[in-house]
């Protein structure tokens, strides 16, 4: 895929894993995100203040932080087409939001019946306002215009399904939603599955890469988007985000390898004992793949055998070696470790790490049936040793959004000296599910993309859910 060329800093609780060197970055929710949680917007919602004295007082009992839903089964494979809404973007209120339609488009609150719609065309400017949204019109044949909307999501379909929007410099199917949270306008695109995929796949792999590695990853990514369409419908106003934290996406594309490979595989999805495949997928496994369940979603429901390693052994060192993050190494300042690790520890409850003085040695503590590390132990120069999970070790030192400084994935090994820590390691990502660079070289062996999957997700199976 075609992956931008510098890494965008994220927060502590996210993966720093873009890479100038190796475009195709890994996919797949970091844990404090798959965890069944409402949205962030909706938990400080929530949540009432107390004052400070009357929590000491006792005169008011602080608020329970709201109790996240129970995890949710996997679906069984839907018989129609699913609807998904993408987050393309968090912009601020004050922030006007310019779209060019590709034809007429009907505007209304998302709960109002359609006979009190604004039905018209031309380019649109769209700003929150006190209580609403103000819509202006300009273009299209007709003299400017305004309207004023109520407060609540606003909704802005195509009146022919087939057109979409022009925003950010970029052709988006579907129709919208604007969400005001009051911290910022969330821009929601509900496009169908089908549609939606194709800019999926064309900006995950490389443009060269073969025909069956495309296919393999349209089965792949249409399973795991049925999986979060399922996962957060009625929990949150949309399913997955544009970007790194699920699945990259870059809306329409004349990519035609992509465009093919969605056609020739429409809705077909994997599935194991009836139920649909969290078919999570990473750049490069480096030959040690990864569980799901404990590295990218703490949901017991997704412990399942197509995405763990189970009792099985390492993949063959064939399967991405000659990926360009086969293999790594990187040098990372000690004082820098102890830093990220601390700061990491204050955002995620763990007072320990947020205390850390110093570090005399970080080893693996403990490996999946694999071999690839899924516990770290850290010795500080002072006090007893600390343990963190292996992928929660690698967010934190991505946090800080230095791609010179971060490290491609947790299946690494250590050495301190002089002050350094000398870090070699292999693959790229969290290591789950499918390797994106194993599925190219087995497509470039000749293999089509049932043999690719049957690697990848043991246990699972191929079937067509709709039509």
């Amino acid at each position: 895929m075609r992956w931008p060329r510098a890494c965008i800093g994220l927060s502590v609780l996210l993966i720093a894993a873009c890479s100038s060197s190796d475009p195709v970055r890994p996919v797949g929710l970091a844990r404090s995100v798959s965890s069944e949680q409402p949205a962030p917007t909706q938990v400080a919602q929530s949540v009432p203040e107390v004052s400070e004295q009357a929590a000491q007082s006792g005169a008011a009992e602080p608020p329970a932080a709201p109790k996240p839903p129970p995890p949710k089964p996997l679906p069984v494979p839907p018989t129609a087409e699913p609807m998904v809404a993408i987050r393309l973007a968090v912009l601020p209120r004050s922030q006007p939001i310019v779209l060019k339609p590709s034809g007429r488009v009907r505007i209304l609150r998302d709960s109002d019946a359609t006979s009190s719609a604004w039905t018209t065309e031309g380019d649109l400017r769209v700003s929150a306002v006190p209580d609403g949204w103000k819509v202006s019109r300009s273009g299209g044949g007709a003299p400017a215009s305004e309207r004023v909307f109520a407060d609540g999501p606003l909704r802005i379909e195509p009146l022919n399904a087939a057109d979409g929007f022009r925003w950010n410099d970029r052709d988006w199917p579907g129709e919208m939603r604007l969400h005001d949270t009051g911290d910022g306008i969330d821009l929601v695109m509900r496009v169908g599955m089908e549609s939606y995929l194709p800019g999926v796949i064309a900006k995950e792999l490389y443009s060269s890469w073969t025909p069956a590695a495309y296919r393999a990853q349209a089965i792949a990514a249409r399973s795991y988007a049925t999986v979060e369409s399922d996962r957060w419908e009625g929990r949150r106003h949309y399913d997955m985000v544009a970007g790194q934290l699920s699945q990259a996406w870059i809306g329409a594309t004349d990519n035609a390898k992509a465009n093919d490979a969605v056609r020739k595989t429409r809705g077909q999805v994997l599935v194991e004992a009836g139920s649909v495949v969290p078919a999570y997928y990473s750049s490069a496994c480096g030959g040690r793949p990864a569980n799901a369940f404990g590295t990218v979603t703490d949901n017991p429901h997704h412990d399942i055998a197509s995405v763990s390693t189970g009792d099985g052994a390492a993949r063959k060192e064939g399967c991405c070696g000659g990926s360009s993050v086969a293999s790594w190494k990187v040098v990372i300042p000690v004082s820098a470790i102890v830093a990220r690790l601390r700061a990491w520890g204050a955002a995620n409850g763990r007072s320990d790490l947020a205390k850390l003085d110093g570090l005399a040695r970080v080893e693996v503590a403990d490996r999946n049936a694999a071999g690839r590390p899924v516990v770290m132990r850290l010795r500080p120069v002072r006090g007893g040793d600390l343990q963190i999970e292996a992928e929660d070790f690698r967010r934190a030192i991505n946090a800080a959004g230095d791609a010179k400084t971060s490290i491609k994935s947790c299946d690494c090994d250590l050495v301190l000296k002089g002050g350094d820590a000398t870090i070699t390691g292999r693959g790229f990502g969290h290591g789950v599910g499918m390797c994106q660079h194993g599925a190219e070289a087995m497509g470039r062996a000749g293999r089509d993309e049932r043999a690719i999957l049957g690697r990848y997700y043991p246990k699972a199976s191929i079937i067509r859910a709709w039509k």
